[in-house]
């Protein structure tokens, strides 16, 4: 329990870091980004895979978006291609995790120590290797403590009654991102469940549904003090997801064969996955970003 309880509070730390980290690297990178290539849905769709790569979260680039339509400083056609975009964009940190912790902690973790002292770029840089470092540290010690679950069967009551509903897994999944702000953080964790055998491959896939919905809450609450403008941004963003995980959800078996045949192993299958769901459902959806534009238009109208 202990060991869990560690990998958990490393791998949240490790993440904020690493967030902190390439924010302040990029610098205005990101909003420069976003200026210089929203002209119509597909470059809005770059701009917010560039933006998200760089800041490594798709809740900060929504949170942001809902505040540019806010100060009619773009378009909600556009806003949607950033937030499709976004999903892609923070696929990079779960493809990460997929390496090997193991000294790559202690070597990273050692060189963003090294690096922190220094003047920026260099500390910025620092902050982010120690983050990745400290992700990898977090994995470890979570893979040890899901080895010792079975010696407390409470723990494992809510993963057993996930494993026999896939609606209550997708519930739980979405409930905890919503709860912790971090879809990355929740699929790493079903990356290790799976891989240790802790759940099946459909329940980890359906995690990733859930995770990926979760992450909406953030943007949805920050839009209460918003005009409508924002507000369909963020409403955008919900029924996006929530789109995705209606296509997804019968496509289970076919899906995660496609992520096995494409990975190296268990975690990798549930990495790909959540690559192969964020680009596919960006893909599928970004045709439709005008006409969805325009229904949240009529369904949130102008005051």
């Amino acid at each position: 329990m202990l060991e869990v309880a560690v990998g958990f509070l490393l791998l949240l730390g490790g993440l904020k870091l690493i967030q902190e980290g390439l924010v302040r690297l990029a610098g205005s990178r990101a909003t420069a980004l976003l200026g210089n290539l929203l002209v119509g849905p597909w470059r809005s769709f770059l701009a917010g895979l560039a933006a998200a790569a760089l800041t490594q979260s798709s809740t900060a680039v929504s949170v942001l978006t809902v505040g540019l339509v806010h100060s009619h400083f773009l378009s909600l056609p556009e806003a949607i291609g950033i937030i499709l975009g976004a999903n892609v964009g923070t696929t990079l940190t779960v493809q990460l995790m997929v390496l090997k912790p193991g000294s790559l902690a202690y070597y990273l973790g050692t060189l963003g120590i090294f690096l922190l002292p220094k003047r920026p770029p260099w500390r910025h840089a620092g902050m982010a290797l120690l983050g990745l470092g400290l992700i990898f540290a977090g994995i470890a010690w979570f893979e040890i403590g899901c080895r010792k679950l079975e010696q407390h069967p409470w723990l494992l009551a809510p993963l057993n009654a996930a494993e026999k509903s896939h609606l209550l897994a997708f519930l739980l999944s979405t409930l905890v991102t919503a709860l912790l702000h971090s879809s990355s953080l929740t699929t790493g964790l079903a990356m290790t469940l799976y891989a240790q055998g802790m759940v099946s491959r459909e329940t980890a896939l359906v995690f990733v549904l859930g995770n990926n919905l979760g992450t909406c809450f953030t943007a949805l609450l920050v839009s209460l003090v918003s005009s409508n403008a924002g507000r369909r941004v963020a409403l955008a963003h919900f029924l996006v997801n929530l789109g995705g995980a209606l296509l997804f959800f019968p496509l289970l078996y076919p899906w995660g064969m496609l992520a096995r045949w494409l990975s190296s192993g268990p975690a990798h299958e549930v990495a790909n996955a959540h690559t192969l769901y964020n680009l596919i459902t960006s893909l599928v959806l970004l045709p439709f970003c005008r006409p969805l534009a325009r229904f949240l238009e009529k369904l949130l109208p102008d005051r």
